[in-house]
């Protein structure tokens, strides 16, 4: 056998690592289009945009009457905003915490709202994401591109908290520090 014949074909495990990596850093690059992932997604500050979407699920109140959002129900409200979808994985992950925050916040008068791109072509995955999640109660606006495009959304889930002012004082890409920002928001809440 000749030396070239002894020679292993195939990258070996640390070519196959430094691949893999400069691949991931290469799509990580291009899924970012052009700006670094930030800690707040979406800037403080950023008004609560009007609510727009192809139709609404879970707006329907004990007495038959519909409860779907808009920036006048939610004024002087803090509303936490997740924008999620049906095929996301880490929107599936945070969905038990987020029901969980709901269950203990919304007594407290915090509004949750769910925003999905998917239209009504997605109907039936988007209600069965629902049913299949214990707790996902509030209000979800479906074909909710233009407001998603308005707050600037580019990786799902990215959760936003607006104060009573109506403005951005917190945002995440998952739900480690939701909580205090809930609690710092309605710290703000004025006195009825």
């Amino acid at each position: 056998m000749t030396a070239e014949g002894s020679q292993k074909s195939g990258l070996g495990w640390g070519e196959l690592l430094g691949l893999l990596l400069l691949v991931g850093a290469l799509g990580l690059m291009m899924f970012r289009q052009g700006g670094p992932i930030s800690d707040m997604p979406v800037p403080a500050g950023v008004p609560l945009p009007k609510m727009m979407a192809e139709g609404w699920l879970n707006v329907e109140a004990a007495d038959g009457t519909r409860r779907t959002p808009s920036r006048n129900s939610l004024r002087g409200r803090v509303v936490v905003i997740d924008n999620w979808a049906t095929w996301c994985a880490p929107c599936r992950a945070a969905m038990p915490e987020l029901a969980r925050l709901y269950r203990e916040y919304r007594p407290m008068g915090v509004e949750f709202i769910g925003l999905t791109p998917e239209g009504e072509s997605e109907l039936s995955a988007i209600k069965q994401f629902i049913g299949e999640m214990p707790g996902f109660d509030w209000p979800v606006g479906f074909g909710a591109s233009p407001t998603i495009d308005m707050l600037g959304i580019q990786f799902f889930p990215t959760l936003i908290v607006f104060g009573p002012d109506g403005s951005c004082v917190w945002s995440s890409f998952h739900t480690n520090g939701l909580a205090d920002a809930l609690d710092k928001a309605l710290a703000t809440v004025p006195a009825e």
